[in-house]
């Protein structure tokens, strides 16, 4: 992580340090405890030898590139009088080892929430649409934890209900109207927002809610559980098309243009493959391959706990979530942000409590760096279950007993919507060709987007139009990519500082 330098101001800093390379996935980040075990076969699966040539590369091993495999594998092989389609996915460490595998765990859309912004920016029918692909995409994830009895039960996917808590006026006034103008507009979610009082909510869901709270259905689930079953099924189906490359960092890229078949080469430490179409499926670290990226999407780091259930809370791992919506806030004293929004729900065969969001100084919040977490935020999460719950933890005791701290890199956008689909020459900047796509920048929302969005590619990959479900908004453009971040989480800081 880079330090601050004593010249800058603190909003400089952030200016300059979003547009920095993100460099690779780090080669020993915090244990996720979603991560242990890890899987038993694949977790650090590699070929002996690099295959020489694929015909699809795939950059990530996370959910969205486990989706772009699967649609492509499936699809191509459907295909009658087609040859087989080769795919090699790349990884920088073991599978399934960077955001999916250490995020919060939560199924939930960010559409309501946010669906009146997304009226006034792209209008009502492209906000329908955002909101349908969101639908879509938590619907499929469903039915991928529900293939088998087996699959269902390690993975943990189940419906749930998320009870959001607010604590300024302000706010929730603002929520209500969005969920309203939601329900109005999604005629098929009409009258399933619950919205509550704070004497409501403490006495029917036991929650500290200043201003109010509302509840919406959701659910949760053990992320690294499903794709690494998954990617299990994939390899046993397809591994004489398959190659499964962990360990494997993808340093560089390069372009050939005699190259008619192959122009693309991918180089690693093990050795070079090259490749008819790259995809990146990488997210927080998309601009270290993609330097023209670099301030259109950046890292941003999340941290995650484990936090001892206690009787007097009770289990509720089976019914509820639950998100707590607060003002940003930062003390230029000490450089310490908290940036809002926590989030939470339970595991129901142990009662623990799952629970994370982030207080940290300013200049380790857009970071790529997950080797560790942030002092401030260590200590904040002692603080938050006595805070947000009447009951369960005293707030004068000893304080919840935690279990396991982690990080995870997430990406962010100037816009909060993903970049999905083929690059424009813009973004490759020399290397040219028209052979490298995109899905990332998912704003902290990748469980509601990614699946839906590496399908996506994937069928435009395979020459398939997709436009009758994919938002036009999601597209990357050269439009998206360069012009200034808007409203994204950047700008939200900037504007914390200059407040």
């Amino acid at each position: 992580m880079m330090d601050k330098e004593p010249s800058k101001t603190t909003r400089e800093f952030l200016l300059a340090q979003v547009k920095e390379d993100p460099g690779l996935p780090r080669p020993q980040p915090t244990t996720s405890f979603w991560q242990v075990p890890p899987h038993a076969t694949l977790a650090d699966k590699q070929s002996s030898q690099l295959p020489a040539n694929t015909d699809i590369a795939i950059i990530g091993s996370g959910i969205t590139g486990c989706s772009v495999a699967k649609h492509i594998l499936n699809i191509s092989s459907r295909s009658a009088g087609s040859d087989a389609v080769t795919v090699t996915v790349f990884e920088a460490r073991t599978l399934v080892s960077g955001a999916t595998g250490r995020n919060g765990g939560l199924l939930t859309s960010f559409v309501p929430e946010e669906f009146a912004d997304l009226v006034e920016h792209y209008g009502a029918e492209e906000a329908v649409k955002i909101a349908r692909f969101a639908k879509r995409s938590l619907d499929k994830v469903h039915e991928l934890a529900n293939a088998s009895p087996e699959r269902k039960e390690r993975s943990q996917v189940r419906p749930l209900r998320d009870v959001v808590c607010f604590s300024d006026p302000g706010d929730f006034a603002e929520a209500k109207r969005s969920w309203r103008l939601y329900e109005e507009h999604i005629p098929e979610d009409r009258g399933k927002t619950e919205f509550l009082s704070p004497a409501e909510a403490a006495q029917k869901y036991n929650v500290r809610a200043t201003a109010g709270a509302l509840t919406f259905p959701n659910g949760a689930g053990w992320p690294y559980r499903l794709i690494t079953d998954v990617w299990s099924q994939l390899w046993e189906q397809y591994q004489s098309i398959l190659s499964i490359e962990t360990k494997t960092p993808v340093e560089n890229i390069t372009y050939e243009a005699s190259n008619a078949v192959y122009p693309y080469t991918l180089h690693t430490p093990r050795g070079v493959v090259r490749a008819a179409k790259v995809i990146h499926a990488t997210n927080g670290y998309a601009g270290h391959l993609l330097p023209a990226l670099r301030g259109s999407i950046y890292p941003l780091r999340g941290s995650m706990s484990v936090q001892r259930g206690t009787p007097e809370f009770g289990r509720h791992g089976s019914r509820l979530t639950w998100s707590m919506t607060n003002k940003r806030t930062y003390e230029p004293e000490t450089d310490v942000l908290e940036a809002g929004t926590y989030y939470a729900h339970q595991n129901a065969i142990t009662g623990d409590m799952f629970i994370g969001g982030e207080k940290t100084t300013a200049s380790a919040f857009f970071v790529a760096d997950d080797s560790e977490v942030n002092a401030h935020c260590r200590a904040n999460f002692a603080t938050l279950l006595p805070r947000y719950f009447v009951r369960g933890w005293d707030e004068g005791g000893g304080g919840p007993e935690i279990c396991a701290m982690w990080t995870g890199i997430m990406g962010f956008t100037g816009d909060r919507l993903p970049l999905v689909g083929p690059l424009p020459a813009s973004a490759t900047r020399q290397r040219g060709g028209d052979g490298e796509w995109i899905a990332a920048g998912f704003n902290g929302y990748g469980m509601s987007l990614c699946w839906a969005c590496g399908e996506a590619v994937a069928r435009m990959v395979l020459g398939m139009d997709v436009a009758d479900w994919l938002p036009a908004a999601f597209l990357a453009t050269r439009k998206r990519i360069e012009q200034p971040a808007q409203r994204g989480a950047l700008n939200a800081v900037l504007e914390l500082l200059d407040a």
